[in-house]
């Protein structure tokens, strides 16, 4: 053995890459380079050469062709209810008939199994797709769904829904008490359960479906477990004829009583009056954009939406694909294309929601979103190994493939380009096989649950054009 060879410290996995989207302070892409890790932290980045000089890894992956960036954080998700009434069952409905309709009673009659299997078939296309961290958006079977997380290796934040009005959902009332005890339970039960990779937060289904008295509950309980709240707020427009209002009065109600204080995840703001914009931009909140699920349902939130004006004001932004039913798909990458090009085509401007910003969105400024920017979001020694690799050898990312990667990706390529995925230093998919899962067992566990999951709600839709 040589005096180098003697030298090199014993790591457990070394990943090179043709070029690592650091995402650190610089926002270094650095090309030709290589991360160490040991356990489930990175110890070092650096030159390729440098890296394999240094450190003796018990498994090296090298792909020389890819661009390993960060793992990819999908902040608004509906793992156990989004993906067994797929197949085009609520493509073309309005939007208050496919969510009170169709997603409210599916997810009010979901069996253990139901959502086990839902939430699996999620989290294996997030992580085909680079993404290796969700945020639910507040799920019914909390304990299924951290079963299934558990199992594949998924990082992720479990919000058990919550609510006490019907609302515009028509959810069934519940007591003040039912809710915030069920809160406590799954928080008490999973929260840094999977050696850490699972947290607990609380969740606000949405402001017409809860009392002043649950937010306050809300507030109460998450401030003192120093945890996160995650809900949907999605801002309408003044009816036809009618002044439009100085102040959202939801909005209003959110500060009054603390829930801005705590950073919460808000998803779905599609409107809110000029000086909300700028209350919102002041405070500490995220606002969660997803538009995918604008883009299908015509909600609106993209063409007449105040994201631009959020992100001019200092909100926050991070990204969701929001549930497989409502989107249709679970790639982050497509997400961040939408974001960056619907926008710039609405306002018929061209410097809107850059490329850097978009992708920022789903990578550090998630990581602040998640209380977790000292762990994830960037690719730098002490980080936690979160990563993502994706092939840049392709057509469409010609020529001089590493020459800006990042827009390339966004723009001419997808999450479907993803090899290698790694989360808490465990390679989950090496060479676009999930290692953890078998995909094919689970797509037939999706196939067996639908059917029963699809009675319950009146059967399959026929589809538009004849199939046989």
């Amino acid at each position: 053995m040589t005096g180098a060879e003697t030298a090199q410290q014993p790591v457990d996995l070394v990943i090179a890459a043709g070029a690592i989207a650091t995402m650190d302070a610089r926002r270094q892409i650095l090309l030709d380079g290589a991360v160490a890790i040991r356990g489930t932290r990175i110890v070092a980045v650096g030159k390729r050469e440098t890296i394999l000089a240094r450190y003796r890894p018990d498994t090296l992956i090298d792909e020389p062709d890819s661009l390993l960036t960060p793992g990819l954080v999908d902040a608004h998700q509906h793992p156990a209810s989004g993906f067994l009434i797929g197949g085009g069952f609520i493509d073309e409905l309005p939007p208050a008939r496919r969510l009170a309709g169709v997603m409210a009673p599916h997810e009010k009659m979901l069996t253990p199994q139901e959502a086990y299997a839902g939430s699996l078939a999620t989290y294996a296309e997030l992580i085909r797709h680079g993404t290796t961290t969700f945020i639910d958006a507040g799920s019914p079977q909390s304990a299924e769904t951290v079963k299934a997380a558990e199992e594949i290796g998924i990082r992720g934040v479990i919000v058990p829904r919550t609510s006490d009005l019907p609302g515009m959902l028509g959810r069934d009332p519940e007591t003040i008490h039912s809710v915030l005890d069920h809160a406590d339970e799954v928080y008490d039960r999973f929260h840094g359960s999977a050696g850490g990779r699972i947290q607990v937060w609380y969740g606000l289904d949405d402001p017409t479906s809860v009392s002043d008295e649950l937010i306050r509950g809300i507030v109460k309980h998450a401030g003192d477990r120093d945890t996160g709240v995650s809900g949907h707020f999605i801002g309408m427009p003044p009816a036809a004829g009618t002044s439009q209002p100085e102040r959202n009065p939801q909005l209003e109600r959110y500060e009054r009583f603390g829930v801005l204080e705590l950073a919460p995840v808000l998803a779905h703001v599609g409107w809110l009056p000029e000086d909300d914009v700028k209350r919102l931009g002041a405070s500490p909140a995220f606002v969660a954009h997803c538009p995918s699920t604008s883009l299908l349902g015509g909600q609106g939130w993209v063409a007449h939406g105040v994201i631009p004006d959020l992100a001019a004001a200092g909100t926050e932004l991070v990204l969701g694909t929001d549930a497989a039913a409502i989107s249709r798909f679970l790639d982050l990458v497509r997400v961040m294309y939408l974001a960056a090009v619907c926008h710039k085509d609405a306002h018929r401007d061209h410097s809107l929601m850059p490329v850097t910003s978009v992708f920022e969105m789903g990578t550090v400024n998630a990581a602040k979103a998640l209380r977790a920017a000292d762990r994830l979001g960037s690719v730098e020694a002490g980080k936690t190994a979160d990563l993502a690799l994706f092939s840049l050898a392709g057509l469409a990312y010609r020529p001089f493939r590493f020459g800006n990667p990042v827009a390339d990706l966004v723009y001419a390529g997808s999450g479907a380009d993803a090899t290698t995925v790694v989360i808490d230093g465990v390679v989950v998919m090496r060479d676009r096989v999930l290692t953890t899962v078998d995909v094919a067992e689970v797509a037939r566990a999706v196939d067996e649950a639908a059917g029963p999951a699809l009675d319950k709600l009146g059967g399959r839709q026929a589809p538009a054009w004849p199939i046989g």
